[in-house]
């Protein structure tokens, strides 16, 4: 059964924006992904106290054959295999794919929580999406991600840096 999933993804070490795209094609190489829809990339600035550069973000929505964890599983794959190191928690990384969404899953577990804990607090990872899909429904709160958008702090920045119109082999 095919599960309509976004991912979120980030980086802020080297060529921020090849991290990303190249995350995109790898997730896009796995037979179980199809792509939907590609965001825009984005310019946003870290929200954890960490002293590091900026990101850049965007939002990746698929059809996934397959489970939650099997999703998982592909990913951290792909973070290692693209030198994400995992030495401070929040900190500076290559590359960083989340599981926003998975349908209408709720799931709480050790190694996979979704929706993501911190989705409807995390303006990068909102905008993102609604761009893809403007009605998104945050399945935990059964509200639009969009109305979380008014009640996130200013100090998170978010600035368009590519227009998803230039990646045609993605939308």
């Amino acid at each position: 059964m095919k599960n309509s999933v976004f991912i979120g993804i980030g980086s802020n070490i080297g060529d921020k924006a090849r991290n990303c795209l190249d995350s995109i094609k790898a997730i896009a190489v796995d037979k179980r992904a199809h792509i939907r829809s590609v965001s825009s990339l984005y310019a946003t600035s870290p929200v954890s106290g960490i002293a590091q550069e900026d990101f850049v973000n965007c939002a990746l929505s698929i059809d996934w054959d397959g489970t939650a964890f099997e999703l998982l599983h592909l990913l951290n794959k792909i973070e290692a295999g693209m030198g994400r190191e995992r030495v401070v928690k929040n900190g500076p990384r290559t590359i960083d794919l989340d599981i926003l969404l998975f349908g209408n899953a709720l799931i709480d577990e050790a190694s996979l929580t979704v929706p993501h804990p911190e989705l409807h607090r995390r303006r990068f990872a909102i905008v993102p999406c609604i761009e893809i899909e403007r009605e998104v429904i945050h399945p935990l709160y059964n509200r639009p991600l969009k109305e979380f958008l008014p009640h996130i702090d200013d100090s998170q920045k978010i600035v368009l840096l590519k227009d998803r119109k230039e990646f045609p082999d993605f939308n």
